[in-house]
């Protein structure tokens, strides 16, 4: 067995960020996760308070919206980590690996423009919603935690995507999903 030459500083660099990358996407992952679970129990509860009881529950509509923008801000980080988000690639599977390469990180910054722009108005409005202390219309809950998680996971989306169009995703490809 050969002995591996060490690790230069870059690969060290590149190996951290990934590791902290990935860390921050599984800990939203895991919320975004609890949000889907939480509009499980949350629905199935509504079933049985209405059929069962004959009691509609009155706040299942509001709260499932709200943990559903939940899930969906939440879970983007890792799916822009993992690069399992949908693309189009009719023309892009068909280039040579440069072009294709070069169309992929032009994706990744447009990915980036757009999360740039929208924290940068997603910002304002978690604190213009926070300064007010807006809350929900039936469950009177305060809308702020959902504004500053969105916000937060889209800065953190946009910052993985820059990653991603210097770093590639270099994990199995069975992974990949073709239709």
């Amino acid at each position: 067995m050969m002995a591996q030459p060490p690790l230069s500083p870059a690969h060290w660099v590149v190996a951290a960020l990934e590791r902290l990358w990935g860390g921050l996407a599984l800990m939203l992952a895991m919320v975004g996760a609890g949000a889907l679970a939480g509009i499980f129990v949350l629905v199935l509860g509504a079933v049985v308070m209405r059929y069962g009881w004959g009691r509609p529950l009155a706040l299942t509509e509001e709260l499932s919206g709200l943990l559903m923008t939940v899930a969906v801000f939440a879970l983007l980080p890792i799916t822009v980590l993992n690069e399992l988000n949908i693309r189009v690639s009719l023309a892009s599977e068909r280039l040579p690996p440069r072009p294709k390469r070069l169309l992929f990180v032009l994706g990744q910054i447009v990915l980036l423009a757009f999360a740039v722009v929208f924290v940068q108005h997603a910002w304002a409005i978690s604190a213009f919603t926070a300064q007010l202390k807006l809350m929900s219309e039936q469950s009177r809950l305060p809308l702020a935690p959902f504004l500053w998680l969105a916000t937060v996971s889209m800065a953190l989306t946009g910052a993985i995507a820059l990653w991603r169009a210097w770093q590639p995703y270099a994990g199995d490809a069975t992974q990949e999903v073709v239709v």
